[in-house]
């Protein structure tokens, strides 16, 4: 692929273990010696990125050459203009947004820790109905997410009419049980729910999805996710349920540790760091969801210290869990992460951000242990903060002698904060495209609410959000726009003070 770095072609197996392959067919040398099944090999789509030209020019004007069909999803009588667009836009013009879509956003396809990742993407360019709810909310999101990015303001409203027609066909889809457990379902509702995070529409317009994500996932139930696209989709699945859950602090049925086995049974070996923070990540709604109900624990009513203690027991255990993580990738990945001068450019691309007011910034290797490690300093800060108002007593260190990137018991909460701010040089790096823009907007929300305000981390931290909605498009990344910041009503109910422990 042009433009993208070397990757391995070796077997699933191969690559889940980390071995050579010898790339033998129809089954690899390599796992038949050694009494494994050989599992094939991914058939990669080629992406060709053709945007840059297109963007300098206006589209022309649209015509259509045939009679518009009626969707699948809709009556003969909403002849809209909605549904006449599925016909207008030319293809090749919509390959040109799917194909900058791909390579801007969804670029995990290139993750060789994630083999399966590729049949994630694939899914984006069936096309056996080009008006049927999989293509139609893809339509809605690369053509949305092209006019953002490039300042088109025609491109965003005609987004908007493939969005209002996606929302027709998931109604009507949803309608139907055989169709409603789908993976293709799953994957449509992904691209509204990031649709609404370009967009923002409506405050809660995002989460709404996220919690119909939750809603399917939940009745499709562990098995369904142990191969193919319901095992590629489940590290995407847990991240959007689980971040939805921590938004309104309501407990997550991917605490139960089935979902944390059934996915991988006969072959836990597998489970990627990745998999084991997430792990932790769906344990932390259930246990604010636990701190909200002590809070308005009426003192008559018996029982309020014993379910304190108990809450706070279960706290220790999950940060007990976090560091035991956070120590295994130390020794897995030793020299993965490091800290470089900042007058340094480490990339070869730097993208222009505002003046950093750090001296050094943190660099990885690997943009995969780099969205691991700033995950789990988020985390991390929701844990340590919610301690903090339980009184609880945590040991950490003081802001002396510190390990760079820091390790368990080390920093104080503003540390910790800090220190994700020192991690968005690199994610916003020019390799890393957009798809680290999009890793950032959780982290940098916890990361700000713990930031002392008005500082002057803080107010960079302001611009780098304005960065993240204007030039990667994600305008949910504003500060006034950020889950819980007071501007948006839905939050209020969820409790603003309860997302301030995060």
């Amino acid at each position: 692929m042009v433009g993208v770095g070397g990757r391995s072609k070796g077997c699933i197996t191969c690559r889940r273990r980390k071995l050579k392959c010898d790339e033998g067919k129809p089954d690899c040398e390599r796992c038949t010696k050694g009494g494994f099944q050989c599992e094939g090999y991914i058939k990669y789509a080629e992406f060709v990125n053709v945007t840059n030209r297109f963007a300098q020019r206006r589209p022309a004007k649209w015509k259509s050459s045939s009679q518009p069909r009626v969707p699948s999803c809709s009556s003969s009588k909403e002849q809209s203009h909605a549904l006449l667009l599925a016909d207008i836009l030319p293809w090749d013009e919509q390959h040109i947004f799917t194909s900058y879509l791909v390579d801007r956003l969804f670029t995990w396809h290139e993750d060789e820790a994630s083999p399966y990742a590729a049949s994630w993407i694939s899914v984006l360019y069936r096309s056996e109905d080009p008006a049927g709810l999989s293509m139609t909310s893809l339509r809605a999101l690369a053509t949305t997410y092209f006019g953002k990015v490039h300042g088109q303001t025609d491109l965003m409203r005609r987004g908007a009419v493939f969005y209002s027609q996606a929302l027709q066909c998931l109604r009507v889809q949803l309608q139907f049980p055989d169709q409603a457990l789908e993976p293709d379902l799953l994957v449509a509702i992904l691209c509204l729910g990031i649709h609404e995070l370009v967009t923002l529409t409506q405050s809660s317009a995002w989460l709404q999805h996220y919690k119909g994500l939750a809603r399917i996932t939940e009745l499709r139930g562990p098995h369904r996710h142990q191969t193919g696209l319901g095992y590629a989709l489940l590290p995407t699945l847990r991240t959007c349920i689980a971040v939805g859950c921590l938004v309104e602090r309501k407990r997550c049925f991917l605490e139960d540790p089935s979902w944390k086995t059934t996915p991988w049974a006969g072959r836990m070996e597998s489970k990627t760091p990745t998999d084991d923070l997430h792990d932790v990540l769906c344990d932390i709604p259930g246990l604010l969801d636990d701190f909200d109900k002590q809070t308005i624990w009426d003192p008559n009513i018996p029982g309020r210290a014993l379910f304190q203690a108990q809450l706070c027991q279960r706290l220790l255990s999950i940060l007990k869990e976090l560091h035991c993580w956070r120590w295994k990738w130390q020794d897995d990945f030793p020299n993965t992460a490091f800290s470089a001068p900042l007058n340094e450019p480490v990339s070869p691309n730097p993208t222009k951000l505002p003046r950093s007011p750090f001296k050094n910034i943190i660099w990885f290797t690997d943009p995969c242990r780099a969205t691991e490690l700033i995950t789990y300093d988020a985390l991390l800060l929701i844990l340590l903060r919610t301690a903090e108002l339980l009184r609880m007593h945590i040991p950490n260190l003081v802001s002396t002698d510190l390990s760079d990137p820091l390790l368990p018991m080390q920093g104080t909460i503003e540390d910790i904060a800090i220190e994700i701010c020192r991690m968005v040089e690199y994610h916003l790096q020019d390799l890393q495209r957009s798809s680290g823009a999009f890793m950032l907007l959780f982290p940098l929300n916890i990361a700000y609410r713990n930031l002392p305000a008005r500082s002057t981390e803080a107010n960079w931290l302001e611009e780098i959000m304005a960065v993240v909605a204007n030039i990667h498009g994600f305008e949910i990344s504003r500060r006034e726009n950020m889950p819980g910041s007071g501007k948006p009503a839905n939050f209020e109910a969820g409790g603003v003070e309860g997302m301030e422990v995060a």
